[in-house]
């Protein structure tokens, strides 16, 4: 409600941007939160008890950017389990926890015809490796939603929730299913063959110079 409240409020200030290609590749340092109690619809917000949390960044995102919005992100994120936190409706359990992901992401930003405030949703799939439980390799389903909010030029700040539904070595149970966050920096990289921190091609029009000369007579 409150993302919608805000694409709302943005998008009636928006404005009049081209659509245009707003970057070519997009790479991303974040902190990731994993919440992985085996209780899909509660505690859903309970730091204290439920949340994983390194202090430092340790996940690295990649987005190739096709074309009106879409584009391949991939994400890998490592973690560790703390002993006071609910692992799968138990405490004292530690293990590092490694996550890959490749989704398929469609930007709203593109629809908005403005990048400042870039809200996304994304569905794909996941490997999870966790040492403090059984099994320890996992196949996911992935699916979440997000917003990008641009600071300066290409860097803005991001923020994600991924809810990844097992499906190996078997399907919706809930002890395979987690809910994982990320925020961070990100930067979003030009295209090569224009500037595209104004959202807007460049207008050089070398190719069709008009000379103020008359040409002289016989050539």
């Amino acid at each position: 409600i409150i993302l919608l409240a805000f694409v709302t409020a943005f998008n009636s200030m928006a404005q009049n941007f081209k659509k245009v290609k707003p970057y070519s590749i997009m790479v991303g340092v974040m902190w990731n939160i994993i919440d992985d109690d085996a209780d899909r619809y509660a505690n859903l917000f309970n730091v204290k008890d439920t949340w994983n949390l390194l202090p430092y960044p340790s996940s690295l995102n990649v987005d190739v950017y096709f074309q009106k919005g879409m584009s391949l992100d991939m994400i890998a994120s490592y973690n560790v389990y703390d002993t006071s936190k609910v692992i799968n409706g138990g405490r004292g359990r530690q293990g590092k926890t490694f996550t890959f992901d490749a989704h398929f992401k469609y930007s709203f930003g593109f629809l908005m015809r403005q990048q400042r405030l870039d809200p996304f949703v994304f569905i794909g799939a996941g490997y999870t490796g966790r040492e403090a439980l059984f099994p320890q390799n996992m196949l996911s389903v992935n699916a979440g939603a997000g917003f990008n909010v641009m600071i300066w030029r290409g860097l803005g700040v991001q923020w994600r929730t991924t809810g990844r539904i097992g499906m190996l070595p078997e399907i919706y149970n809930a002890k395979y299913d987690m809910l994982q966050h990320h925020f961070g920096l990100i930067y979003k990289i030009p295209e090569l063959s224009g500037g595209t921190d104004s959202f807007h091609k460049r207008k050089y029009k070398w190719g069709h110079k008009n000379y103020r000369y008359r040409k002289p007579k016989g050539m």
